[in-house]
């Protein structure tokens, strides 16, 4: 918030900090409007940890973070629900969001993400996972210096 009360700012952008797993960054979203500043959210998928494509070798999540995350996908799955879908819902659920931005090279997935935006929310499932991923929530890993996290 710091930056916001020296100059005018339009608009916020935060990666992977709105998702099923880790919602730091909904704390900071009574002050943003209170400034008239808009809400941007990207990485509903916390870098494919809430999907069901495997994860690339870069991934920094800590392991009982991605053992959870699985957990998660795997109920969904049992239920016949991507768990990609819950996180794209769950994300434009929120009314204080202006829009989510996620990013693929395939055209399928951007056509799923927006049907999936139409579908009502299954909220019995949504509480479901929240649950599973309960002990590991707001847990990720840190980037550069701690204070800065």
């Amino acid at each position: 918030p710091f930056i916001i009360d020296q100059i005018d700012v339009d608009v916020v952008l935060s990666y992977n900090n709105y998702h099923l797993q880790n919602t730091r960054f909904a704390e900071h979203f009574d002050y943003l409007k209170s400034q008239g500043v808009g809400i941007m959210n990207a990485g509903p998928f916390c870098a494919r940890l809430l999907t069901n494509a495997a994860l690339p070798e870069w991934h920094k999540e800590p392991q009982e973070v991605r053992v959870a995350c699985k957990r998660a996908a795997d109920h969904c799955a049992a239920q016949n629900v991507d768990i990609a879908q819950l996180a794209v819902q769950y994300c434009v659920a929120h009314p204080d969001i202006s829009t989510t931005i996620a990013g693929s090279a395939n055209p399928d997935n951007v056509r799923n993400w927006a049907k999936w935006a139409e579908t009502p929310l299954n909220e019995q499932l949504l509480a479901e996972v929240l649950a599973i991923l309960e002990p590991i929530k707001d847990i990720g890993h840190i980037e550069g210096l701690a204070e800065n996290n």
